[in-house]
Parts: C-alpha cells; structure tokens; sequence
C-alpha cells in the first residue's frame, strides 16, 4: 500500500537528496545498467531508489514493488510523479521533477540539476528564484 504522498513533500524530498549528495552523478541512461529505472533490487534483493525521484518516492513511503511495476511503463517522471503522489500536484511541481530528471539523466551533478530545474522552472517549494 502507498503512503499518501504530496508534491510537496516529493519536491523537498529531491532538495533534500541532493543537498546530502549534492556532488553525486546518476549514470546516463545508457551507461546505467537498469536504464532509466527508478528503483532496481540491490545484493540482498530489497529495492532501492537508483534515480533522484525514486529515492525520494521510496523514502517517502511508496510501494517499492508498485513503484517497480510502473517502472516497467513509465515515460516520465511527470507520469510517475501523477500515479504516486496523492494530491497537490501542480504543473510547476512536475515541470520541475522533469527537468530534474532530465538533466539528472544527462549525467548532471544532483545539485546542478536542482539549480537548472530552479532556473527554468519559477516558484516551486525552495526555489532560489
């Protein structure tokens, strides 16, 4: 079952990530050897987030297995943000996660994605601008 999920919380939750790791790279997607999966089984077989977005979704509450099976499908983080996140979500937020994911997927610095996503995307939770 899901947590109840809010596009806020999933917003700050990215900032969060990032400002731990801020210097981390996720391998492009062709360099990544699950792709553009949000989340992959680790040595022991439990899921784990291997992208910003499903980091943050799993640490949130959400189903890992759901979130495995949407995997399977999805085209964009702005359709995994719309399926996971409960309420909340407006179009700047989802902007937002997509160009993160986008530059994130580039093979951007986590932090960097953050500030390109804040520049092209006004007034999301956090933002510098």
């Amino acid at each position: 079952m899901n947590a109840t999920i809010t596009a806020t919380a999933l917003v700050t939750k990215v900032r969060e990530l990032a400002a731990v790791t801020p210097d981390a790279v996720t391998p492009t997607s062709s360099e990544h050897p699950h792709g553009d999966r949000y989340v992959i089984r680790d040595a022991d077989g439990r899921w784990q987030g291997s992208r910003l977005i499903g980091r943050a979704l799993l640490d949130l509450g959400a189903d890992p297995d759901a979130l495995a099976e949407h995997d399977a499908h999805a085209l964009s983080a702005a359709s995994t943000v719309m399926h996971f996140v409960c309420f909340g979500v407006w179009g700047q937020d989802l902007l937002w996660l997509n160009v993160v994911q986008s530059y994130e997927g580039r093979g951007r610095a986590w932090s960097d994605a953050i500030l390109i996503a804040d520049m092209r995307i006004h007034g999301v939770l956090g933002s510098s601008r």
